[in-house]
Formats: structure tokens, C-alpha cells, sequence
């Protein structure tokens, strides 16, 4: 089944690195074995490679990478979470008591925090990350965050990188089997259809192939029906919306009011009835993008279908 869910994730294709260096390429992580070493090494998105070290100041500017340093490596090897984790986070206190990183370019808030391994994803400008590197801190770039098919390359990347492969194996097991469960009672030919959108300012996004959230509509028991002409995040027209004409529109709380409201989209099927197919979910778990998926899943297969039936 995990190749299964790779393979899912290789069809789905904003919150929103001492070594030698490759130009930046295409986002990826591998596991590898150097010729010099029977230990395995992990190179990052940008073509630098890492030897597992016993690193102790480990600092997070990927809110993904908060979420997975909290199963995978002991509290007192961490510095520092993201302040968007620690204020914004689902169960947010959890960040509590340790340093915060706002953004991976506060080079000189990182340097105050000491650290010895900087964790980040999407690293698009190489100058923040040789200012840091200049300084003796090894900074990772995971890439792209692209849903589970990103998030199970992170776990294994991440679980090496710290020295304990057998803890990515088991948080990936468990991870596949929570999101096999969700909606496993739902057979295919009951399953209702819908999208993701969002509204920013007066514009439309969604989220489809490629996203988090498509991911959770998928797991939660929905047919995402914007994966068949849309990819990752759209930025909808009302024409394009209309032509959809989802029946449910899965959205963050407080916000179908206001995407019912605009121009002629109360003519949409899930704005009828009194938005019966508007589903409203947590914003800051839906967003989540890691292993937050399985708790944004859960919660829109309940508000869809009811409480999954308990085995007797």
C-alpha cells in the first residue's frame, strides 16, 4: 500500500544545505550510499548531500518539518519551531518553550539561535542559504511540498538525517494505515463529489492534484472533480467555478458565506438550500499539509457521511 500511496502521489503533482553544491534542480530528496561510507546519506532538493550526524540544535522553518522533528527526534536535540506552529498551529502548544523562526530569510534571528542544522522547504534564493552556510550551519531544503507524495519522502529523509530509520518506517505505517481507515466503509460508487476552494481578498483558489488537499478530500471518501482539469492550486474564475458546479465545496470555517456571495456563485449546487454542500472545516487544519491530514480527513468524512461506524 505505501507504494500504492507513492504512486497516488506521483499522479498529484500558499504557507508558504559542509558539502559541495549542485545548481538547484527539480525538488527531490533520496536516500543513497556513499562510497565512503556503508551508512546511508540523504541528499537534499538542491543537489547537496548530508551523512547522518548526531546533530543538537536543530531548528524548523518549515511548519511540515515542526510537525514531523516532534515524532522523529528527541525534544532536547530542538531549538527552534516556526512562529506560524507556535501561534497558529492546530494543538499549537506543543511548540511552546522553544525558539522561533519566522522566516528562513531572518538570518541573523537564525544565527542567534546556534544552531547546527537548519530545516526548510522550498528554498528558492541560494544567498540565504550560503550566508548561513558561510557561518558553519548545515541548512536541509526538503523541496516542494507537494501532500503525502512529498510528506513520506520527508519522513524517511528526515528519520535518516537524525539517526533513527526505524521511527520514519513506523510514523509511515501509521500514517498509511490511519488514512486507509478514514473512509475505508464507504464503497466507491457511494462516494459524493466535490472540490476545495478558498477565497483571498476577491480571488478563488482551490486546491487539487498535487495539494494537501486533495489528498484529504481523497482519504475523507470525496471525488475531488477538479483533479480531471486543474492541478495543484487554481485561481478560479466564476466562469470555471460555475462550469464545475461542485456539490460539495469543502472551505475553511466562516468562509462559504462569503464565496456564496460573490457574483452569480450563489447559482452554485453546494450555495443551495441554505449552503447544505458547503462542508467548513478548520482553516488551520485543512491547510496543515503534513500529518495533519489524517485529522482534516477525519473531520470532513464526518461532516460529509457521519462518524465512521465503530467495529463491534
Amino acid at each position: 500500500m505505501r507504494t500504492a500511496l507513492i504512486n497516488l502521489g506521483a499522479l498529484i503533482g500558499a504557507l508558504a544545505l559542509a558539502i559541495g553544491i549542485v545548481p538547484w534542480g527539480e525538488a527531490s530528496t533520496t536516500i543513497e550510499e556513499t562510497e565512503d561510507s556503508a551508512r546511508p546519506s540523504v541528499r537534499d532538493a538542491s543537489g547537496v548531500v548530508f551523512r547522518p550526524q548526531d546533530y543538537r540544535r536543530i531548528a524548523s522553518a518549515s511548519p511540515v518539518a515542526d510537525e514531523l522533528l516532534l515524532e522523529l527526534c528527541e525534544p532536547d536535540r530542538i531549538v527552534a519551531f516556526t512562529g506560524y506552529s507556535q501561534r497558529e498551529g492546530v494543538r499549537s502548544y506543543r511548540y511552546h518553550g522553544k525558539g522561533t523562526i519566522e522566516l528562513v530569510t531572518d538570518i541573523e534571528q537564525i544565527l542567534t539561535l546556534d544552531p547546527d542544522l537548519v530545516l526548510a522547504h522550498n528554498l528558492t534564493d541560494p544567498r540565504h542559504v550560503e550566508r548561513l552556510r558561510e557561518a558553519g550551519i548545515h541548512v536541509f531544503d526538503f523541496g516542494s511540498i507537494d501532500g503525502l507524495s512529498s510528506l513520506f519522502d520527508d519522513i524517511e529523509t528526515l528519520a535518516t538525517l537524525v539517526g533513527h530509520p526505524a521511527r520514519g518506517t513506523a510514523l509511515a505505517l501509521q500514517l498509511e494505515e490511519d488514512l486507509d481507515v478514514i473512509a475505508s466503509d464507504i464503497p466507491p460508487t457511494e462516494r459524493k463529489h466535490g472540490i476545495y476552494a478558498t477565497v483571498v481578498g476577491n480571488r478563488i483558489y482551490g486546491g487539487t492534484m498535487g495539494s494537501s488537499y486533495h489528498d484529504v478530500l481523497t482519504y475523507a471518501g470525496i471525488i475531488d472533480i477538479a483533479a480531471d482539469e486543474y492541478d495543484r492550486w487554481p485561481n478560479y474564475s466564476f466562469e470555471q467555478l460555475l462550469k464545475l458546479n461542485p456539490p460539495l465545496i469543502v472551505t475553511g470555517t466562516g468562509t462559504g458565506e462569503q464565496l456564496c456571495a460573490m457574483s452569480a456563485l450563489n447559482q452554485l449546487s453546494a450555495c443551495a438550500q441554505g449552503r447544505e454542500g458547503i462542508i467548513e472545516i478548520d482553516g488551520k487544519l485543512l491547510s496543515s499539509g503534513g500529518l495533519g491530514i489524517v485529522e482534516a480527513a477525519r473531520a470532513v468524512r464526518t461532516k460529509v457521511y457521519g462518524q465512521r461506524p465503530t467495529a463491534e
